[in-house]
């Protein structure tokens, strides 16, 4: 008994971290094999001042938090308002259950909401025109 335990300690010392060598060398391949395009370009320009916003990621939050990736500073948005994200039909916004809500061409939405190209998006006090390069 004492023969097979010597034998399954010593196949463990260089099999377990072979295994581990072994998943991370795939894990590694499968990421750079597939790699996400970047998504198209798009931005939203506050209309007031005129300053862009590209919209850099796949999600984009939206709000008064300094975590979200577009920072709006004003009472009348939540700290994470909205999300403005890139799907399979194009840009979408969706309210992330903020109080003042979001419109987009005046209008209040409810669910997620496809953006076109020239669309007016407010959330709260702030307004941002919605652009692509398209």
């Amino acid at each position: 008994m004492d023969e097979i335990m010597d034998i399954v300690t010593a196949v463990s010392h260089w099999a377990i971290p072979a295994l581990g060598s072994a998943v991370l060398v795939y894990c590694s391949l499968s990421l750079l094999r597939h790699r996400f395009p970047s998504p198209d370009r798009a931005y939203l320009t506050e209309i007031k001042s005129g300053n862009v916003m590209p919209l850099k990621n796949w999600e984009n939050a939206v709000g008064r938090s300094s975590a979200c990736d577009i920072v709006a500073n004003n009472d009348s948005v939540s700290r994470f308002h909205g999300v403005v994200a890139r799907k399979k039909k194009g840009w979408t916004v969706i309210d992330t259950y903020s109080k003042t809500g979001i419109f987009v061409n005046g209008r209040r939405i409810s669910s997620k909401t496809i953006l076109e190209n020239g669309d007016t998006v407010s959330f709260g006090g702030f307004a941002y025109k919605f652009g692509t390069d398209d």
